[in-house]
């Protein structure tokens, strides 16, 4: 097909007020804000995230259905599940096919895109992500769970949770292997994922099956550090001021130890949890790359079989990261599940 020019001055905005990528435009960047607008893609970096990559498949889809791509957008709860609790009307996921020549059932792999629980990056973190996944033959599903309020977080895992029940329970109607997935995000997206192996919140507690494997990107896990870093500071300093929405996200607007010590993943995972590929780079100055480091030695000491690749430079929300030292770390990822 031919497709729309796709240049790196060019704007978010100049790709939302393009119709030729249907549904898929409204999802790039949730809770949009004028700074993203107007931002230019190649700000973002536009061949380390894959722009031209994600953007093809978006426009595919959309022409695909004749409903501007409408079919691959899921609400993850029912109709009287969103009436009784308004909240989960928010709760959706983009399905992105696998671009294969044969028809048997394919593997699939769940994106979650990261944003501080505040909103969600789904371009960058989630439909590159799953447009890359499609060209090397595998499923993928965006996930997008409830972000803004306080708390939130245990409200995503919900969503998480969900989610896999509904994808699994539709596994004829998207052509994929029940139970032969793998899971992963970012930032944000990251700690969500992960907390899909916990002892606390993941998947022993609910009847979804375990993931084969998990991806993690620059992922937060070391709660327990944040809390103590929060309390250890001064109400008017501003590394305090920074750190607070986030733990608020995490435990409401009273959080206190408890509450953030159970979303600490590492305090709560055992020697079952699936096996592991993290991705970082040194210079990210939004989620210290100690948290990648820290979940390394845990999964070390209980023997979890898991890989962690580690870039000196590249900094934070680097999706695919073509050109820097982790690039390739998605095939990379890919290859140690299915091995």
């Amino acid at each position: 097909m031919g497709y729309s020019k796709i240049t790196d001055d060019m704007t978010i905005g100049d790709i939302l007020n393009n119709d030729s990528y249907g549904i898929f435009k409204d999802y790039i960047f949730t809770y949009m804000t004028p700074d993203h607008y107007y931002n230019k893609l190649s700000s973002y970096g536009f061949e380390k995230v894959g722009f031209e990559e994600g953007l093809h498949r978006m426009e595919e889809l959309a022409a695909s259905d004749g409903q501007n791509g409408k079919t691959y957008l899921h609400n993850i709860y029912s109709d009287e599940e969103q009436k009784a609790q308004w909240d989960k009307a928010y709760a959706q996921y983009l399905h992105f096919p696998a671009k294969t020549n044969s028809s048997a059932p394919v593997p699939y792999i769940i994106v979650i895109p990261g944003g501080a629980f505040n909103r969600q990056w789904g371009f960058i973190e989630g439909q590159a992500i799953a447009a890359h996944l499609n060209n090397m033959g595998y499923s993928a599903f965006v996930l997008y769970y409830r972000v803004k309020q306080e708390p939130v977080v245990a409200l995503a895992i919900e969503d998480m949770i969900a989610a896999i029940k509904d994808i699994e329970a539709k596994a004829s109607e998207y052509n994929i292997i029940p139970g032969e997935y793998m899971i992963g995000g970012f930032s944000a997206g990251a700690t969500l994922a992960g907390e899909i192996g916990s002892t606390n919140y993941g998947y022993k507690m609910h009847n979804i099956p375990k993931p084969q494997a998990i991806f993690l990107g620059y992922t937060a896990v070391g709660m327990n550090e944040y809390y103590k870093t929060f309390s250890s500071l001064k109400d008017d300093e501003p590394m305090k001021q920074a750190i607070a929405p986030f733990l608020r996200r995490l435990g409401g607007p009273d959080f206190d130890r408890k509450i953030i010590e159970s979303f600490d993943l590492p305090s709560h995972i055992d020697s079952d949890y699936p096996k592991t590929y993290i991705v970082a780079n040194e210079d990210d100055g939004t989620v210290p790359v100690n948290n990648s480091k820290y979940l390394d030695s845990v999964l070390t000491k209980l023997n979890v079989e898991h890989i962690t690749k580690i870039g000196s430079k590249g900094d934070h929300s680097f999706g695919l990261g073509n050109g820097l030292e982790v690039e390739g770390w998605l095939e990379e990822a890919v290859e140690f599940w299915r091995k």
